[in-house]
């Protein structure tokens, strides 16, 4: 099954029962972590429960404890080496990287319409056409290749100076040898592509290869042993994102930063975020016998949002909002987040410059004649006590902000956005009537719907372990296991 993707083969979900939480809103107490089930030989531990999986579900098993469900998984275009025959037997691994029969194949973009790129590799390594599949050169580690786009042709130039219409393709050529591209080592190969206005690259690689560079970045390089479940929840929430992000209709699945989710190549990989990973290995989570969508943040400020609190999109039943406070106490799991709670204040210039650049984005505001600042006001709460929107009142007109988009007008000069929108505000006028300066106190950090990383955190140190995590966070769910 190495080509699997590339055939466009059907894969199949099979997932136990395990029931993430019935009560949308509700939060559970601490509990002991139960005995671990997997070690690793660098001592890493988890206290992830097993799943009670049938021998093989296919052909009979537990009918009232196990469903069957069909995912399709094609999702590699044709210029980066879409094939449709059959796998030859022992054919070349993609990329000629080994991978578990398991693997399923995601593609990275690591830059859009760069102006050149850059490619070296840590031993040998091949260069193909993407569209015929022609070798078109054999090159060692000391060897460079830097490529710009011109008219839909790849201008290679340095160890191979070339042109070729559309892609080609990097792979490793041994054991051992990595693609390098900005400086960062990557798994599987690197394809780069000719745009309109630039080279695109991308990286191809396995699903679970893919996490090893995703899940660190996203929970934190530095997590500790006793935060192990945290780690795993992470692995299985960034997994389930990323099969709902394949799309064979785009040249890609996802990019490399926040906009999706951040990767960083094997540079990034950390030990304990690899076992959670590998004691995780392919489980996602599901509703309705489809992989969910699921997204996660920083630090929801002690109460996560529902879907339609923050995106133009209807509410899903386990995107609710979740109260992160301590059962008995007046303290929160996620309190320890750098960023639970937070002051911005901007000044009457500041204000001017960011409504001049961003309010026409945002709002019905005409680009050059959005007017002077009169006042600010807000339109609402959504039930998680978010702002739902803004109105900012100029000597020009008034206009409105959805509350998530709010985030965007008032970010830093640097284009830092608001952390969140789980905020009040005060402002301050002069005798003109002029707003002078704005001052907003908040809580949390991020869009807040899903899984809270920083409460997550807290709950695996009070013993949570990862599914108890997940049901908090995504109630009503239940794990699968891509197979």
């Amino acid at each position: 099954m190495t080509l699997m993707r590339l055939m466009g083969v059907r894969s199949t979900l099979v997932f136990a029962s395990i029931f993430l939480g019935a009560c949308a809103g509700t939060v559970r107490r601490p509990t002991e972590a139960p005995t671990p089930v997997a070690t690793t030989s660098s001592g890493a531990r988890s206290n992830l429960p097993p799943l009670v999986l049938p021998p093989d579900s296919a052909n009979g098993g537990n009918g009232s404890t196990v469903a069957v469900a069909e995912l399709p998984v094609t999702v590699l275009p044709t210029i980066i080496g879409h094939r449709a025959t059959q796998p030859t037997v022992n054919a070349t691994p993609v990329g000629g990287v080994t991978r578990d029969a398991n693997d399923q194949t995601v593609r990275i973009a690591l830059a859009v319409s760069q102006q050149s790129a850059q490619l070296t590799a840590t031993g040998a390594w091949n260069i193909y056409d993407a569209g015929t599949q022609k070798l078109l050169g054999e090159l060692s580690a000391s060897d460079v290749i830097s490529a710009q786009s011109r008219d839909g042709t790849l201008i290679l130039k340095g160890a191979q100076s070339q042109s070729v219409r559309g892609a080609m393709i990097a792979r490793p050529a041994g054991a051992g040898s990595y693609i390098s591209y900005g400086g960062r080592r990557y798994r599987g190969e690197i394809a780069l592509a000719a745009s309109g206005d630039g080279v695109l690259v991308i990286n191809r690689v396995a699903v679970e290869d893919y996490l090893r560079g995703v899940v660190p970045l996203e929970i934190g390089t530095d997590r500790t042993q006793s935060e192990s479940a945290a780690v795993e929840a992470q692995a299985i929430a960034a997994r389930s994102y990323t099969y709902t992000r394949m799309d064979d209709g785009r040249p890609y699945d996802m990019v490399a930063t926040t906009t999706d989710q951040v990767y960083g190549g094997m540079d990034a990989e950390r030990p304990l975020s690899d076992a959670a990973i590998s004691v995780t290995h392919n489980m996602v989570m599901m509703y309705g016998g489809k992989v969910i969508n699921a997204p996660y943040h920083a630090n929801s400020g002690g109460v996560t949002a529902a879907a339609s609190e923050v995106w133009r999109s209807s509410d899903e039943p386990y995107l609710v909002s979740v109260s992160d406070r301590i059962p008995g106490t007046d303290h929160y799991y996620g309190e320890d987040a750098p960023r639970f709670r937070w002051t911005r204040t901007l000044s009457g210039s500041e204000l001017s410059i960011l409504l001049d650049r961003y309010l026409p984005k945002y709002s019905t505001a005409r680009s050059g004649s959005v007017g002077t600042l009169r006042k600010i006001t807000e339109t609402g709460r959504t039930p998680s006590g978010r702002i739902a929107g803004l109105i900012f009142e100029t000597d020009r007109g008034s206009f409105a902000v959805r509350g998530n988009d709010v985030r965007s007008v008032l970010r830093t000069a640097s284009g830092d956005l608001l952390p969140s929108t789980l905020f009040t505000f005060d402002e301050k006028t002069d005798r003109k009537g002029q707003v002078t300066s704005l001052t907003i106190h908040g809580s949390g950090n991020g869009h807040g719907v899903g899984m809270d990383q920083w409460g997550a955190i807290a709950r695996a140190r009070a013993g949570q372990d990862a599914l108890s995590i997940l049901r908090t966070y995504y109630p009503g769910t239940t794990i699968g296991r891509v197979i």
